[in-house]
């Protein structure tokens, strides 16, 4: 009886882990959306502080191209960043720290060393 309670408690947790690290996927996808929301409601505070100190700025008029140009710049700068190989090495980095890639690099050390055992066994 103890067993199966502990076996049905042991499934639900990993449901819940699969469903969880799922949501948390989907939830990071969001986010560059929402950054990008976020940055276009700080450009818009900033132009409304402008106004407050007395430069004549018409938000309406100005906030699309300043916003659409900030958007460049950023698009600019991530494709510096990738150009320049700090996307290649935080994907290194991070794929080195990844469980299930350091099981198939693992797995093909270990091929590799047998192909080379066999390629040794057929010379002699």
């Amino acid at each position: 009886m103890y067993q199966k309670k502990k076996n049905n408690l042991i499934k639900h947790f990993v449901n819940f882990r699969a469903f969880f690290s799922l949501s948390k996927v989907n939830l990071q996808r969001s986010l560059t959306y929402v950054s990008l929301l976020n940055s276009g409601m700080i450009l818009f505070l900033l132009l409304s502080k402008l106004q407050e100190y007395g430069i004549s700025i018409h938000i309406t008029k100005w906030f699309f191209p300043l916003f659409l140009g900030s958007l460049m710049v950023m698009a600019t700068i991530g494709y510096l960043d990738y150009k320049l190989g700090f996307h290649t090495e935080e994907s290194r980095v991070s794929s080195e720290r990844n469980p299930y890639f350091t099981e198939i690099i693992s797995r093909l050390d270990k091929i590799e060393k047998k192909l080379a055992n066999s390629k040794r066994k057929k010379r002699k």
